[in-house]
């Protein structure tokens, strides 16, 4: 039965440096919470205190009603996958999978049970005799998967379990993992510096940047409305474009000015909210790389000439890495259209979101 996780005021420091600062969140039973964020930024420090393989220096962990900050990681019903898999290279896919069962000195029918359950949910039947030197890289992270899944836990913790994979494996293994989670309805704490990961697997993502949370919220949440500069540009591929300038108004209407002359005017639908904001100053507006779109016979909006200066063909797209009045940002067109370089590119605002940020504090103004 899966528990809820509750993080209070936690805060985890080594002598004078502060790795987590006062960090407050909470996983519901059953839900699949990512931590994500740049190598620093605390995750995996925040995973392995719930693990009770660190401990804290201030706040309060519980699982379900049971405060378990200062229990031993046996006595805390969790299960952790690790990155390099740990598994033992002299027993057997079996033995592996068995190993935490047999140290509780579960009975060997019930042994046998819960580990021909757990392969046969990952595939691993044909490889209960194997030992980890013959299995890849997948195989290896779907034995350390079922020795976790054996032991039934109230709370699950992955640590980068697909970082060691090439890409074709971590798209497989992202699916398994959210087919498993579907059918377990556990409870899963994930860490990942991987924004694709986080976004595909995620109920709910926090994002941590120097041991403070930036923001928490549904993937689609931090992707559309993003509360500071580091969301924007860390969730997304490829990363929001920034250009700094001002926004001016002309005779009622809004304009935003850039540096470089670039000029944008604001749409009437978003000139209530950016008045409303009242931006002054320096500030940064965002751009999706889908937010500009060739122009058509429909055209409505305004349109920039954009020189192209680097493309990458993706299959069903095609990012464009195009210049703007010396601003380079990227674009995503339809996969026919891939244009030659110095190709100048009639584009087109077209979004229902505008994003504008303050260039000092980095917060969002609008979204």
């Amino acid at each position: 039965m899966a528990d809820a996780l509750t993080i209070t005021n936690v805060t985890k420091a080594y002598g004078d440096k502060v790795v987590l600062q006062d960090l407050s969140w909470d996983a519901k039973p059953g839900e699949f919470i990512v931590l994500v964020g740049p190598s620093g930024c605390g995750k995996s420090t925040m995973l392995r205190s719930i693990a009770g393989l660190e401990s804290i220096t201030n706040g309060t962990i519980n699982i379900g009603s049971r405060d378990v900050t200062h229990m031993a990681p046996k006595d805390r019903d969790i299960a952790m996958v690790f990155q390099d898999y740990a598994l033992y290279p002299h027993k057997s896919v079996y033995e592996n999978i068995a190993f935490g069962l047999r140290i509780r000195k579960f009975p060997e029918e019930k042994i046998d049970r819960l580990v021909q359950e757990a392969a046969a949910k990952l595939d691993l039947l044909p490889l209960l005799q194997r030992r980890p030197g013959a299995l890849s890289g997948g195989q290896r992270q779907r034995v350390a998967i079922g020795r976790a899944i054996v032991r039934d836990p109230k709370v699950f913790l992955f640590d980068e379990p697909l970082s060691n994979l090439d890409a074709k494996l971590r798209g497989s293994m992202r699916i398994s993992i959210a087919k498993l989670h579907k059918e377990l309805g556990a409870t899963v704490v994930y860490v990942t510096h991987d924004q694709i990961e986080a976004m595909t697997l995620a109920d709910r993502i926090i994002v941590l940047e120097g041991g403070r949370i930036q923001q928490m919220g549904t993937p689609l949440d931090l992707y559309y409305h993003p509360s500071n500069v580091f969301v924007a540009t860390f969730i997304g591929s490829p990363p929001m474009n920034l250009i700094e300038g001002t926004v001016l108004d002309r005779n009622g209407k809004l304009t935003f000015t850039s540096d470089n002359g670039l000029e944008f005017r604001i749409p009437d639908e978003f000139a209530a909210g950016v008045r409303a904001a009242q931006p002054k100053g320096k500030v940064l507006w965002g751009l999706r790389a889908e937010n500009l779109r060739l122009a058509d016979g429909e055209t409505t909006g305004q349109i920039f000439d954009a020189k192209v200066v680097v493309t990458e063909l993706l299959g069903p797209t095609t990012s464009v890495l195009a210049e703007i009045k010396g601003h380079e940002i990227h674009v995503t067109l339809p996969a026919p259209h891939r244009p030659a370089r110095g190709t100048v590119l009639k584009l087109e605002f077209r979004s229902k979101h505008l994003y504008l940020f303050n260039k000092d504090s980095q917060l969002a103004l609008v979204t």
